[in-house]
């Protein structure tokens, strides 16, 4: 009867968390706290470049040892978010009045390859898009040098060619993450004007106008963009004011407030504007980390409360598990709605070095019109991708994942197939 019982609150548990009454109830999904070794605590979010470097060699660790340990209750909540996410609208491929969402994570410095990593297969999924999504997590300031050769951490800057695998006229990229100021203000001002110049549109960079958000219309559906980050790299950079910054998710907290106010202000401008379909993209979180940690799940429900319908998240370069959020009685007009959040996609592509950070992933979505005239999601399908690194005659490459595990047999093998299906799990 005790067990029934424990069974009955963990239910009533869950179902409250995805209601307004979220507070609390989150707490409770961090009550028992995982064992974790001293360098699986560290995080470098927010903290001083001499902090970084003392601390470099556990954060190292991290990165060839991503954190996996969560809370059974964590782990058990995300468990019972894919039953939820999949009970979404399946989508219809031959409805030609849906909307095509093509969703990636980090797209990062390569350091060499610019013009021919990408395969053909991943070009033609990308094209196919009605709109294609992404960060942009590097400068590409043509008037500066691009580092060939050390490892490349503070101060990003890629090749133009990079943007050749981004359709014009139907990509939106957020330029608001730790890497944007690496280089100064001029130099993000100069990546924004060459995206403008290739007709992509962008967000993260406050606006003159004070409009928040960058809009996009397809197929008689309004949708909104609203990009903005954790913090930069330079605690002291100069010009933060310029970016659409969240404070108080870095350095991490638990007890720190996140003010949510900028991204209220801009949904609240979608509303006013007629916007449809409105997208949050959320730097955030915490490097190396298979799981978000209670302050970017209080986050992201605060988020959805204000009115968000998805909530892309990125930055810990490895991918994290997504949720569905149910609204009661939103912020903006009393209804209720869902909300998607992805807490984190991983890197699109990348340079660095182990399976987790070379896994990425391609989401799509559909939007549709639904019987009442609202627009709704249908369930998400994943793509996943490997990067394939350049060495010696192989050069990089970005392949679909079962095309990697086709063309090179040798290095895909059983321990490497089941670390990734290990991985993969996370999303499907």
């Amino acid at each position: 009867m005790r067990q029934k019982n424990k069974f009955i609150l963990a239910f009533l548990g869950l179902f409250l968390l995805n209601s307004n009454c979220f507070a609390s109830n989150i707490d409770s999904l961090f009550l028992s706290k995982p064992k974790l070794k001293p360098y699986q605590l560290k995080s470098m979010e927010g903290r001083s470049f001499l902090y970084g470097i003392v601390n470099s060699p556990a954060y190292i660790r991290k990165f060839l040892h991503p954190v996996n340990a969560a809370s059974p209750e964590l782990k058990n909540y995300f468990e019972k978010q894919k039953a939820m996410i999949k009970n979404l609208p399946i989508a219809n491929p031959n409805n030609t009045n849906q909307v095509l969402i093509n969703i990636v994570g980090d797209i990062m410095w390569l350091r060499n390859n610019w013009t021919d990593f990408m395969d053909t297969a991943i070009q033609h999924k990308i094209n196919q898009s009605d709109l294609f999504i992404g960060n942009l997590e590097t400068i590409i300031d043509t008037t500066k040098s691009i580092n060939k050769f050390w490892f490349d951490y503070r101060t990003y800057n890629s090749s133009k060619d990079l943007l050749n695998i981004l359709p014009s006229n139907k990509t939106m990229l957020s330029i608001a993450n730790n890497h944007s100021l690496d280089n100064g203000f001029v130099s993000l001002q100069n990546t924004q004007r060459l995206l403008n110049n290739r007709a992509i549109l962008n967000n993260g960079i406050k606006e003159i106008n004070d409009k928040r958000y960058t809009s996009f219309t397809c197929k008689g559906i309004k949708i909104g963009f609203y990009a903005c980050t954790w913090g930069v790299n330079n605690p002291k950079a100069k010009d933060q004011d310029k970016l659409q910054i969240q404070n108080g998710i870095a350095p991490y907290n638990s007890s720190s407030t996140i003010q949510i106010q900028d991204i209220q202000l801009a949904l609240q401008q979608m509303h006013n504007d007629g916007i449809e379909f409105k997208i949050i993209s959320m730097h955030w979180g915490y490097e190396y980390e298979f799981y978000p940690r209670e302050n970017i799940i209080k986050l992201a429900h605060q988020i959805a409360q204000a009115g968000a319908n998805l909530i892309i998240g990125t930055h810990p370069h490895v991918f994290q598990g997504s949720e569905i959020i149910h609204t009661n009685n939103n912020s903006l007009d009393s209804t209720s709605h869902n909300s998607l959040v992805n807490y984190s996609l991983g890197n699109f592509c990348t340079s660095m070095y182990s399976l987790e950070t070379r896994l990425g992933v391609i989401e799509t979505l559909r939007l549709q019109r639904n019987a009442a005239g609202k627009i709704e999601f249908t369930q998400p399908e994943f793509n996943f991708v490997y990067n394939v690194p350049h060495k010696g005659k192989q050069k990089r490459k970005l392949l679909f994942l079962d095309d990697y595990i086709i063309r090179y047999p040798k290095k895909a093998n059983q321990k490497f197939i089941k670390r990734v299906s290990e991985i993969k799990r996370i999303l499907e």
